[in-house]
């Protein structure tokens, strides 16, 4: 066989580099960016992300005088801080305070949704008079800061959840004083966690078609019957992806937590890694495990159920 000359296989390699290069700095129609500055930007963007992250976990396992004298990577690696934040003076504590971050996030996302849900409802498929305008209100709420309504919540937790009769002195509820207690959060949670559920839910149903809920009708079915055999089963993926960015929002929450508990029978994780902030020190070995503790849930969340994010928010839903 003819074995190709040197020359002729510099020029051959040539021409691949050339092509390669060509691929990596053509633009397509479809495409905004070259291939090459879009790869570099999502390199930077994942460096930029995952950098805080990875930096916590090397943290809490390196020793005290390791983090304070600013060594980025441990010398000598030691799992001494999980171990005295499972097994130390204030291990319960601790513990108490992930189950009650639990509590509040399942709570708040279990309230959230049952009544997300029904509204959502209402506003994509019941003609009602104002109904844009009421549904462009639950957004504007959304926008105030959580910051102004803490005030008014904190007394109505200090003295108890009241329902009347407006205009009458019927009493049709009151609830005992709901300060530490995770009922409290929960609540609280909700009130700002409902308007953005119920915004993006209703986008997902009012993609799934009426003849749908017609047709289901026709056969026998209530109202409430096509809800829960038609318009919940489609609407699954838009139902999770607001069930998981309620639950992250829950979990990570701090201001409410901190203002709405004293005691560890309520506090949730945040409140607890702050706890590790003393008078005269700070235990930074305790502090980063438990913020790496605290960040897993999160991270896991996101990283197996992002399909889930992704089709909820891009409210696929089923087309006509």
């Amino acid at each position: 066989m003819f074995e190709p000359t040197i020359e002729q296989r510099t020029v051959k390699n040539e021409v691949a580099t050339v092509k390669g290069k060509s691929r990596l700095f053509k633009v397509k129609s479809t495409d905004l960016i070259p291939p090459f500055y879009l790869w570099c930007g999502l390199i930077l963007l994942a460096l930029f992300t995952l950098a805080p992250f990875v930096y916590l976990f090397t943290s809490s396992i390196s020793k005290t005088e390791e983090l304070l004298s600013g060594h980025l990577v441990p010398h000598s690696p030691t799992l001494e801080n999980y171990y005295r934040l499972f097994t130390g003076n204030g291990a319960a504590e601790f513990i108490a305070a992930m189950k009650n971050s639990i509590i509040v996030s399942l709570g708040t996302t279990v309230f959230t949704l049952a009544l997300a849900i029904f509204a959502s409802y209402a506003f994509s498929k019941v003609v009602f008079p104002f109904r844009n305008s009421a549904l462009f209100t639950v957004l504007a709420m959304q926008l105030l800061p959580s910051i102004s309504i803490i005030a008014p919540l904190y007394v109505m937790m200090r003295n108890g959840i009241t329902v009347a009769i407006p205009f009458t002195n019927v009493i049709l509820l009151h609830t005992p004083p709901l300060l530490d207690t995770v009922w409290s959060l929960i609540i609280s949670y909700t009130t700002f966690s409902l308007p953005f559920a119920i915004w993006i839910m209703t986008g997902y149903f009012q993609t799934i078609p009426k003849a749908l809920e017609e047709a289901a009708i026709i056969d026998g079915c209530s109202r409430m019957g096509s809800l829960f055999r038609i318009i919940i089963p489609l609407a699954m993926p838009g139902i999770a992806a607001t069930a998981i960015f309620t639950l992250l929002l829950a979990w990570d929450e701090f201001m409410f937590a901190s203002a709405f508990t004293q005691s560890f029978a309520s506090k949730t994780l945040p409140i607890a890694i702050r706890e590790f902030i003393g008078k005269h020190n700070i235990d930074w070995g305790l502090m980063t495990a438990g913020g790496f503790i605290a960040s897993l849930p999160p991270v896991l969340v996101s990283v197996f159920l992002y399909k889930y994010i992704v089709g909820g928010l891009a409210g696929g839903g089923v087309k006509e």
